[in-house]
Parts: structure tokens; sequence; C-alpha cells
């Protein structure tokens, strides 16, 4: 069967309709749903009553669950929530970034289902980091060109600002990527840059670091190479971690806001890095 596609945004993203993940998938849909994800980087599957078994099983076709980390060593799944107890990332604006860049292989995917979802605000933005890269001016991309950042995350900090290299702890988790970073399953070039986890560049110093920063931004930030996503409950998502970035508008804490997490890794090898300490 052709499944019913409809683009998300002209940058990103495929709403896929008439399919339902709580029932077994033939080996063309799950074909085409690959093609689909590889070529649009996102894909959305709205009115879905799915479990943590069907989700988890429906994100492993794209690779295995990621268990890195306290959160997810013994577990398939958590939770975005503000109102779980295990609850994590609950409330507040997120701005763009990737998960697990502070590592040497960041996350190759996420997968999200709605379960509460506030009436208005906690929308998922998204960017695409291989457009954000292709519209820089040349003078930027030579200046950028070369240079790396310090990628870290305090998880003791406060999640929405960005993590200093300064006030860090020493053993908060952290690792050097290149600025422009060559996504390994297409081959493109892509704005590695991150609100969030940006410690530090290496040969600028804190004014310089602000400023380069600022002025890549305006680029991933561009709603023309984006997609504003608005929750319903029986939303799934999954989307490619590394060509992608994704932020979080605010809503009102007073509203309850829960998604089940399913982390996808680049390998198995990396899947099973319990030792880690990040979520």
């Amino acid at each position: 069967m052709a499944l019913e596609m409809r683009p998300l945004s002209p940058a990103l993203g495929i709403e896929v309709r008439g399919l339902d993940l709580a029932r077994a998938l033939s080996t063309d849909v799950v074909a085409q749903l690959r093609e689909a994800w590889a070529d649009h980087h996102l894909l959305v599957l709205r009115d879905q009553h799915i479990d943590e078994d069907r989700q988890v099983a429906f994100a492993c076709l794209f690779g295995p669950v990621s268990h890195r980390g306290a959160y997810m060593k013994d577990r398939m799944a958590t939770h975005v929530s503000n109102v779980r107890p295990d609850g994590i990332l609950g409330g507040g604006v997120l701005h763009f970034h990737s998960d697990h860049t502070f590592f040497a292989k960041p996350l190759k995917a996420i997968c999200l289902y709605g379960i509460e979802v506030p009436a208005k605000g906690g929308e998922t933005l998204f960017a695409n980091a291989i457009r954000a890269y292709r519209n820089l001016p040349d003078d930027l991309k030579r200046r950028i060109e070369g240079l790396s950042s310090v990628q870290l995350f305090d998880y003791t900090g406060d999640y929405n600002r960005r993590t200093l290299l300064d006030d860090a702890p020493a053993d908060a988790p952290r690792c050097e990527h290149p600025l422009v970073k060559v996504d390994e399953a297409t081959g493109e070039r892509v704005l590695f840059v991150h609100e969030h986890t940006t410690a530090a560049i290496p040969g600028l110093d804190h004014g310089e670091v602000d400023r380069l920063m600022a002025e890549l931004m305006t680029y991933l930030a561009d709603p023309a190479i984006g997609y504003r996503h608005s929750w319903r409950a029986g939303d799934v998502l999954i989307w490619n971690n590394i060509t992608l970035q994704h932020a979080r508008t605010d809503f009102d804490p007073g509203e309850r806001r829960t998604l089940r997490r399913v982390p996808i890794a680049v390998s198995q090898a990396e899947a099973w890095d319990a030792t880690a300490t990040a979520a």
C-alpha cells in the first residue's frame, strides 16, 4: 500500500495519514516510512492510541533504544513531564538544541508520544540545520570552517539557559565537536551549534563566542527553514536528532504536559552505554 503523506513545511517534515501504529506494519510500509524519514527528517502521525511497547516497536524501526544515562539505564522510555514524579525537563522554554551533543555520538533520533498537552503553548519548534548551514554567507562559512565547540550540559543546573564552561561541575558530561558537522547518513554539512549546550569555542573569548552564536542562531531560528508543531494527545513524532534541532515554547505551568520519550542510538554499542551520567 502507498502511504498517504502531507508535507508539513517546505523545509522539513511529513505527516503520515491513515496508519495505525497499534497494528503490525508490513515490510513495504516500513520501507516507505524509513524513506520518508531519510528525505524529510521528521515524521508526524496523529490520532494514535499506543502503549509504551508499541511506541518502542515503532521507534526501533529507526535504530536501537539508547540506555545511556541514569534515567534510561533500565528502561525503554521515559517521560518529559511537569506532573509525573519521574518526569524530566518538565517546564519552561527550551532553546534550539539536539540531544546528547555532549557525547562523541549524539542520539540518532527521538520519538515522542503525546499523552497530556496544554491548551496552548508547549509547542515544539524544529529547524533544519542542513539548510541553516547552506544559508550562511560565504564569509561566515569561512569564519567557522575548522572551528569546534565544547558541548556541555550541567544536569544539576538550570536547563532553561546555556551551560557555561566556567560554572559547570567538573563531572558534567562534555565533548568537542566541529561547528560544521558532516552527517554520517547523508554526507550533508550541518550547522552544529546549540543554544543550550555550546559552552565554549576554543580560540574565542566569551564575548566573541556570544556574538558568533547570536549571529549563527539567526540562521538556525529562521522560520523559513523550520516547522512549528502544536501538540494534540495521540501525536507521535520521530525526528533526526543530527540534521534537525528542536526547541519548546513556554506554557502555563498549571497545565499538565506529558510526552513519552524513546531515545534512539546510532548503534547497538552506543545504545548500552549505561555508564554515562547524562539522561
